[in-house]
Order: C-alpha cells, then sequence, then structure tokens
C-alpha cells in the first residue's frame, strides 16, 4: 500500500496492509526511526470509526508530535507520505 513513500531511514516494523481483514485492526503498519539525534515512529491504526497515523516521538504516545485522520483507506498514501515527509523534516532539523 505504501510502496511508493520513501521511509528511509526507518524500518518498517510491523505491515499488515496486504490483508484486507486487518485493516480495521489497531496495529497496521508502523515504522521506526531509531538509533538516530531523535527517535521516531510513525504508526497506522484503526480507532473505532477512522484510521489514524500518528508521529511519535521518544515513545511517548500520550503526546504524538502530529496526528492525522481519515476513513477511507484511498486517502491513507496520502496522509501517510505527509507524515513521512514530517518525519524527514523533523530528522533534517535535529541534526542542523
Amino acid at each position: 500500500m505504501f510502496g511508493n513513500i520513501d521511509f528511509s531511514p526507518g524500518v518498517i516494523f510491523c505491515d499488515v496492509t496486504n490483508d484486507a481483514s486487518c485493516l480495521k485492526d489497531e496495529d497496521i503498519f508502523q515504522v521506526r526511526y531509531e538509533n538516530l539525534p531523535i527517535d521516531l515512529v510513525i504508526d497506522l491504526g484503526w480507532y473505532r470509526t477512522n484510521y489514524a497515523i500518528m508521529v511519535i516521538k521518544d515513545m511517548d504516545w500520550t503526546e504524538p508530535l502530529l496526528v492525522k485522520k481519515c476513513t477511507e483507506v484511498s486517502d491513507l498514501e496520502y496522509i501517510m507520505n505527509e507524515c513521512a515527509l514530517f518525519v524527514r523534516m523533523l530528522l533534517r532539523n535535529s541534526l542542523s
């Protein structure tokens, strides 16, 4: 589903996007950016009525840096790309 998105230098930790029966689960897709100046996670899950893609810093799930929500699977690629760009900007800024 996200094959056209550049997540580098992150590592895909969880990906069940190819299994339609899992697209209403809390754990659908996750990219981890570890052992860098800042540790980040991009996380996609289904939460009762909508998808949420969150950017998490230092595993602090109580205060995400960014949260994007939608209800349609067709919107996920665009939103995930926005989140990947946001993470790359954060990483660039942490290096300067």
